[in-house]
């Protein structure tokens, strides 16, 4: 799904910048003695980012890490069965995640809420983390009717 790919070009913008940002502050805590101030807080707002914008392409494709051991031993049939309860159960955890954050986002957004050191507001990054968790849910349904996307 070109929606899921255009995430995981994003996640990946947000790895790069994770990098450029480390080094530009490693960079001027050697040359101008004072690293960038807001380093922490983006390095974590972008690790976080990148995670959640890389989970519903990872979860279509079925890419998660994963111990399979067990699973691989088990008869054709009980195979599908445990690959069906495990989506339905990882479909309702996104659908409960989704809740949970709601009232968290609503609560960020009514009170404007920003960043200690930055000042970068938080609800649009808090934002994509029900968006995300809507689109996995989305994963674990296209996965249990089609099986694993690959392109």
């Amino acid at each position: 799904m070109p929606v899921f790919r255009g995430l995981a070009v994003l996640a990946a913008i947000a790895g790069s910048a994770i990098v450029l940002l480390i080094a530009m502050s490693v960079t001027m805590r050697h040359v101008a003695r004072a690293p960038l101030h807001v380093t922490e807080e983006l390095v974590g707002l972008l690790m976080t980012s990148a995670f959640f914008l890389a989970l519903p392409l990872v979860t279509l494709r079925a890419e998660h890490v994963r111990v399979s051991i067990l699973i691989a031993n088990l008869p054709h049939k009980t195979r599908q069965w445990v690959g069906f309860a495990a989506g339905f159960f990882g479909f309702i955890f996104c659908i409960w995640y989704v809740a949970l954050c709601l009232p968290w986002l609503e609560f960020a957004f009514d009170r404007n809420l920003k960043t200690e050191v930055a000042r970068l507001l938080m609800y649009p990054w808090m934002a994509l983390i029900p968006f995300s968790m809507i689109l996995t849910s989305m994963a674990f349904i296209l996965r249990g009717l089609v099986g694993p996307q690959r392109s």
